[in-house]
Order: C-alpha cells, then sequence, then structure tokens
C-alpha cells in the first residue's frame, strides 16, 4: 500500500510548475495530507481486490487471474488472509496451512525484542525510502496548467493538466520516465485532497540504454482516492496498464486492477485467535 500512496504523492508532485502562488499553495496543502496518509495506512486494515490481466503484444486479451485478501489487525500484528482466488473460496486445506503460517509468524513477531521490533521497522522504512528516492524528482520534472473544474463523486474538484517541464535533466536514471509522461490530477477543493490522477507515457523510455529495461508507450497510471474518516484519504481504486521489456528478454504487458475497501483502525478490531 506504501508504494501505492507513494505513486500519488508524486502524480500529484508532478503538476508542480510555473503557477500562482495561490495554486501552488493548494498543492502544498494536498502533498501534505498525502504524506500525513501515508504514515496512517499502517494503522488500518482493509480488504484488497487485485485482478490481473496479461495482454498480448497487440493489446488484446490472454490470460486473467484474480485474488482478495483481506488484512487485518491480530495479536497486535498486521496480518494478511487469501480470502478467494479467480473468483472462488480458498480450498479448507490450503485455508488451514495458511493460518499455520499466520500462527508461526505471529509467534516469531512476539518473541522479538522491543529493539528487534523497532531494527525490523527502520530496515523496512530505510529501503522503501531508498527505492523511491528517484522519485522526489517528481516536483521539478513537469509542468502543469488549469484546466476547469469537475465533480467528483459528488464534490468539486479542480482539473489540472500535466507535461514534461522543457530543459529537465534527470539526476536518476530512473527518473527517465519523467520526460515522457503526460496526464491529469483532480483536486478536492474543499478539503484540498488529491482524488483522482490519470497519467500516462507517450512515447517509450530506455533505462540504462535498454540494457535494464523499458517502459514503452502507452503505459498508463488510473488512481481514485476516497474520504475514509475526517481529514483522512485513503486509495480506493488504482489501475496499472503497463508493457515493459527487462534485460532486453522478457517482455510483459498487463493491467492490474485493484480494489480497497472495509478500511478499519486497529482499534476497532478484536484481537481473536486463528480459526483451526
Amino acid at each position: 500500500m506504501r508504494t501505492q500512496i507513494l505513486s500519488v504523492l508524486l502524480i500529484a508532485s508532478a503538476c508542480w510548475g510555473e503557477t500562482s502562488e495561490e495554486t501552488l499553495s493548494l498543492m502544498r496543502r494536498s502533498l501534505a495530507r498525502i504524506e500525513e496518509s501515508d504514515k496512517k495506512i499502517g494503522d488500518y486494515g482493509f480488504v484488497r481486490r487485485t485482478e490481473r490481466k496479461e495482454l498480448t503484444a497487440s493489446g488484446e486479451f490472454k490470460t486473467q487471474r484474480s485474488w482478495v485478501w483481506r488484512r487485518e489487525w491480530q495479536d497486535g500484528f498486521l496480518v494478511n488472509r487469501l480470502l478467494e482466488r479467480d473468483g472462488k473460496p480458498i480450498p479448507e486445506e490450503e485455508r488451514r496451512k495458511n493460518e499455520e503460517l499466520i500462527r508461526k509468524r505471529l509467534a516469531e513477531r512476539k518473541a522479538m525484542t522491543p529493539e528487534q521490533l523497532q531494527k525490523m521497522r527502520e530496515e523496512r522504512r530505510k529501503k522503501g525510502n531508498d527505492e523511491s528516492a528517484w522519485l522526489k524528482e517528481f516536483p521539478e520534472a513537469l509542468d502543469y496548467k488549469p484546466a476547469g473544474e469537475e465533480i467528483i463523486d459528488g464534490r468539486p474538484a479542480l482539473l489540472l493538466e500535466c507535461s514534461p517541464r522543457q530543459g529537465y535533466q534527470p539526476k536518476n536514471m530512473r527518473a527517465r520516465v519523467f520526460e515522457k509522461l503526460r496526464g491529469r490530477i483532480w483536486i478536492d477543493k474543499a478539503e484540498s485532497e488529491l482524488v483522482k490522477a490519470d497519467v500516462e507515457m507517450f512515447d517509450t523510455v530506455n533505462l540504462g540504454w535498454g540494457f535494464l529495461g523499458r517502459i514503452e508507450k502507452g503505459t498508463r497510471f488510473l488512481i481514485k482516492r476516497k474520504k475514509v474518516a475526517e481529514g483522512l484519504w485513503f486509495n480506493e481504486a488504482e489501475t496499472y496498464k503497463f508493457a515493459a521489456r527487462l534485460m532486453m528478454v522478457k517482455s510483459i504487458r498487463n493491467e492490474i486492477t485493484t480494489q480497497f475497501s472495509d478500511f478499519r483502525h486497529r482499534s476497532e478490531t478484536a484481537s481473536s485467535p486463528s480459526a483451526p
């Protein structure tokens, strides 16, 4: 979830360009609130439904898979339970094995000292920050322009169009994708929250002169957010349609749609033992 929240944050940042102080203030408030949501998502459980479609080179449907997971608090720790696969409940035998694995991992966590747990969390946080460091270039990479207003879920939202900033020179190799990125975002007028983002690659980008891979023209990202509690918004839906080649060998063409629902704060979840 953290990765998806960062995606929203940086799509919003992409729209930072030459503009009025009023609009810049709006953007700053929006970005600050997304960062706060990113910090608080760890206190919430939710249901995640993911559907993955594999496409042919021409973009036609090839195969489809789906999964339903529930992330919830148990005995003071977050656990993930697979509920469905391809529209069918998980077989009883597999469910029992999954529960046994959850019990084993919970036992391992409970046996750790507070110092060990803190170290583990810090390592995870550092890894996430290192992997997303290149995304910090986003604010400098694109410009935007106001494009009117629209109603999103019954709420007025400011529409902004984004495109590459002329003369931008990426400092990180991965940041080259920003040179070929354009799209639109919507900011809730009442609460300065980013409610929707829709961006795409309008040309192919080679990473490491093509040796590490390339992200092809037509790759698209669509994210929608919803209000979960007062002053708190999370991702409600994400769609990633992408075409890429890895290490000049493997081609990937997928469309992945994920929906999030039933958000519950850890204080709302009663700790109970796993089913036998």
